[in-house]
């Protein structure tokens, strides 16, 4: 198992850099993709605060690039993209609308 290094949550006002395991394809829409460059974002800051208590111990911070599963079409290995704070299906309603932190497909 391959491993990568990232800043880990261990509870509020406790993180750490720790070595985990490779991302790997969960659903045939996840697309893996490798990052060049990062930041905290203000998110990951209210997490370190404490200020998020649904964020438990061991989450990865940063907006993570969680390689193309089969249901992923508009994407090919070597695309450059930006990794969005807001997941959105892009086809419910709120999508089309341009509302995509409303996405009825888990956005947020």
């Amino acid at each position: 198992m391959s491993t990568v290094r990232a800043l880990v949550h261990h509870g509020p006002g406790q993180s750490s850099w720790d070595t985990v395991p490779d991302p790997v394809i969960e659903e045939a829409t996840d697309a893996i993709v490798r990052v060049d460059a990062t930041t905290v974002c203000g998110g990951d800051l209210r997490i370190l605060r404490g200020d998020l208590p649904e964020a438990k111990p061991g989450t990865v911070l940063g907006h993570e690039g969680v390689e193309a599963g089969p249901g992923v079409h508009h994407l090919r290995s070597g695309n450059q993209v930006i990794v969005s704070a807001v997941s959105a299906c892009g086809h419910c309603r709120e999508c089309r609308d341009t509302t995509f932190g409303r996405c009825g497909a888990g956005g947020g």
